[in-house]
């Protein structure tokens, strides 16, 4: 019996195809696609069966959707439909995967069979498949401590679809930490699989990542999202300091708070002009309360506040030729639109 579970939770079908063509085409056909349609509009499932011949796919279409509320809840429940594979590749409906993704996990498994987490590097594409970034290379082996701390200072890029975990560390480590909008529920999860013995890298191949207007992470810039966004970062600091408090990783919190104080703010000033006062404020005392060697200050929310004044008036001086006046002009509120 084949021993990866690749595992799809389904909901868009405008490159829906392209991903699964891209899993018929690998050089390794020693797994199994499991596609949780998460009762989407679109018919997947027609898509599915031009495949039925070639790979191995078992499809379900749930009842009721859910990831338009809670992400990660669709997740594990699509990773529920897994039967006997102790390997778990969770892709989604609208990336790619090189032809010998497959070819080189079992390889490097065979020659490195202890790890419990392993990446493949990315590449950025968009909506017509043009690669339009070519992502931190992670190293042979990165520490969980190195991954967040690469997170926290921009340093390394990360989406779920880079990762294949083994099922039995996954369930032994309480499956996915869960964050409203799952943002950053993948790198705490990551950073748990990863502490025993770190994140192994496969080399030989790479995952295609696309960006568009369909998923979530580019269009995170309304009030909504902006919010919500900004407080599930908070909740993930609130975790990573915990794990060090409760020697999980091999941190201080000195330094760990100094890099959380740094990522939040440059997350709350590119997310301001989305927010209200009242929000940001209320933004800096939760973050305050999480945090004990690093507070933010008031000099820092007079910046924050002077920062959002700023892009409001630049955005009034650069449309008031187009618009004629700008005394009623207010900044744009963007579609929100649910998407990895």
């Amino acid at each position: 019996m084949p021993n990866l579970a690749i595992v799809i939770p389904a909901f868009k079908k405008m490159y829906f195809d392209q991903a699964i063509a891209s899993i018929a085409n690998q050089t390794c056909k020693d797994f199994t696609v499991y596609i949780g349609d998460d009762s989407s509009p679109a018919d997947l499932k027609s898509t599915v069966k031009l495949y039925q011949n070639q790979i191995e796919i078992k499809y379900t279409k749930f009842a009721k959707n859910v990831g338009g509320t809670d992400l990660v809840a669709q997740w594990e429940r699509c990773i529920d439909l897994v039967e006997e594979e102790d390997w778990i590749w969770l892709f989604s409906d609208d990336d790619i995967m090189e032809p010998n993704c497959v070819e080189s996990f079992f390889k490097t498994l065979g020659h490195d069979p202890n790890y419990d987490l392993f990446h493949f590097d990315v590449l950025k594409i968009d909506e017509a498949n043009n690669v339009i970034e070519n992502y931190y290379s992670f190293p042979e082996i990165y520490s969980s401590e190195e991954f967040l701390i690469g997170r926290l200072i921009g340093k390394t890029s990360s989406c779920v679809v880079e990762y294949i975990f083994r099922k039995a560390h996954f369930i032994d480590n309480k499956r996915f930490q869960n964050f409203d909008l799952a943002w950053g529920s993948d790198d705490a999860t990551w950073i748990k699989l990863g502490k025993n013995n770190g994140i192994k890298t496969i080399k030989d191949s790479k995952v295609h990542w696309r960006v568009s207007k369909y998923n979530i992470s580019p269009n995170n810039l309304t009030d909504n999202f902006a919010d919500r966004k900004i407080h599930s970062q908070i909740m993930f600091a609130k975790w990573a300091i915990d794990q060090v408090e409760n020697d999980r990783l091999e941190i201080t919190v000195q330094f760990l708070e100094k890099l959380i104080h740094t990522w939040l703010f440059n997350s709350l000033r590119y997310k301001v002009k989305f927010l209200s006062l009242k929000e940001v404020r209320l933004i800096f005392l939760k973050c305050n309360h999480v945090l004990t060697e690093s507070k933010f200050t008031f000099g820092d929310f007079i910046f924050v506040y002077f920062y959002k004044f700023y892009c409001h008036l630049k955005y009034r001086i650069a449309h008031v030729g187009t618009q004629g006046k700008i005394g009623n002009m207010r900044m744009p509120k963007q579609s929100g639109i649910s998407g990895k």
